[in-house]
């Protein structure tokens, strides 16, 4: 149980005073990940044999087979050491007489050999919003679905943002070749000279999260992000979504008008005690010094849940595969299909039954079922029914959610939120497996075998408790 908790208190915004929680949508955040054309500058020691080239020269010893006589090497060895002297311009010859460049003295005095070399920078990657540069491999991406909310973005990446941004880019290729620092080359320095242009660019986005909350003495909205340097993000956010909808924040808000109507048909009856109970958890969940056995007691009373993903906390919690059947049961099951749930209903499916009962007439359900359940398991069961009156997951034998939504108006158009209901009661929760058994005739799933296997494990649960 401390490891559910411990998940469910991950995912758990932190309340705020004179405001109540409503829910916590993903926000996608771009990125841009580039290639830089770019000449760096390397400052590495001078190459003792090349310091002995350069001093014999400047005190005219300018013979290639004096100077190897002096320095007691073959010719052919100092022949080779000229050319690559000249090839970096530190000296020229004629025939076999030589001369010091103004490079070549520069090199001398300081004990240093300076390249400037063009190179590709890679591995760079750009917020789209703030304009912030970062290493690719400190920034992890996402994938993303056709029904995401993502933030637009504002920053064109182009010589002007390169020349603009040149110290943060400068600074990100310093800490890549610290990293790379084991495979050092003796440089003392390489930095970036100067950049010319973007050779290659690719679209990536960063997975983020926004709270939204309700004021509690007016229809005010308050949204915050999980991650959020000076609220950047809030604030292209409200931009965004109050000026015009961009297709790719259509999905925040309810497009289903008919849906709406029938949310707000049927308002919200809070219950005074449940909402108690779920303030003090929230309290409770955040004082490290309460005792594991105090957080359990009260996270087990009836309250409402704690975040609107927190259906989703008990499908992966190791105690999972210890449910007997798992019944997800909605008039609005695209309210609650997504990948993350589909895909765990898929894998629990192969140990225990999951019963999906949805209403046929809900618009596209079927060819959503279709699409996330595409070669469902033989435990998986998509039931349909003409009506829908019960709206909730049960967890048999552990808990069951009720699934209460509302509507809530957030820049001029509705936004439906999640208000679940948690009871841990055993025998509302049996009550509850029941009468979906025998309201949707589940009993025809069941097989023989299967039946008598739920039963056995149920009294050996009992015998241990």
């Amino acid at each position: 149980m401390k490891n559910l908790i411990d998940d469910i208190k991950r995912h758990t915004p932190r309340p705020i005073s004179g405001y109540r929680y409503l829910k916590t949508q993903k926000i996608y955040i771009p990125f841009t990940k580039i290639t830089i054309e770019c000449l760096t500058r390397k400052v590495s020691i001078l190459n003792l044999f090349f310091e002995s080239i350069l001093k014999l020269i400047d005190i005219s010893v300018n013979d290639i087979n004096e100077i190897a006589r002096i320095l007691g090497v073959p010719y052919s060895v100092v022949k080779e050491a000229v050319v690559d002297m000249v090839g970096v311009n530190y000296i020229y010859a004629s025939e076999n007489t030589l001369g010091i460049t103004t490079k070549g003295a520069n090199a001398l005095k300081t004990r240093q050999r300076i390249d400037i070399q063009k190179t590709y920078l890679k591995d760079i990657i750009v917020d789209m919003i703030t304009g912030s540069v970062y290493d690719g491999d400190s920034v992890k991406v996402s994938n993303t679905h056709k029904r995401d909310v993502f933030l637009e973005g504002v920053i064109q990446i182009d010589n002007s943002f390169l020349d603009s941004h040149f110290r943060e880019i400068n600074e990100v290729y310093q800490l890549q070749q610290k990293n790379k620092s084991v495979f050092s080359s003796g440089a003392i320095t390489n930095e970036l000279y100067k950049t010319i242009g973007i050779s290659y660019s690719e679209l990536h986005y960063v997975e983020n999260e926004v709270y939204m909350y309700k004021s509690e003495s007016s229809d005010e909205l308050m949204f915050v992000f999980s991650t959020d340097n000076n609220d950047r993000y809030k604030n292209k956010f409200y931009n965004q979504l109050k000026d015009e909808c961009r297709p790719c924040q259509e999905y925040f808000f309810e497009t289903n008008r008919d849906l709406v109507k029938k949310i707000q048909s049927k308002p919200i009856m809070f219950e005074p005690t449940a909402i108690s109970h779920t303030e003090n958890i929230n309290k409770l969940l955040f004082d490290d010094n309460t005792p594991e056995e105090v957080k359990i007691g009260a996270f087990t009373q009836r309250r409402y849940a704690l975040n609107d993903r927190e259906y989703l906390s008990y499908l992966y919690s190791s105690r999972a595969s210890k449910y007997s059947n798992i019944f997800i049961c909605s008039d609005n099951m695209s309210g609650i299909l997504s990948h993350t749930f589909c895909s765990q209903l898929n894998v629990l499916a192969n140990k225990i039954p999951v019963y999906i009962i949805y209403d046929k007439n809900e618009r596209n359900i079927e060819k959503s079922l279709n699409y996330f359940f595409k070669n469902p398991n033989s435990y998986l069961h998509l039931v349909q029914s003409e009506e829908i009156e019960e709206n909730l997951i049960c967890y048999a034998s552990e808990l069951v959610m009720y699934l209460r939504e509302c509507v809530v108006t957030a820049f001029d158009r509705p936004v439906v939120c999640m208000q679940p209901i948690c009871d841990f009661s055993k025998r509302n929760v049996s009550e509850t497996v029941v009468n979906l058994i025998n309201k949707y005739s589940l009993d025809r799933f069941i097989k023989p075998n299967q039946h008598t296997q739920n039963v056995s494990r149920n009294r050996r649960r009992k015998k241990k408790q």
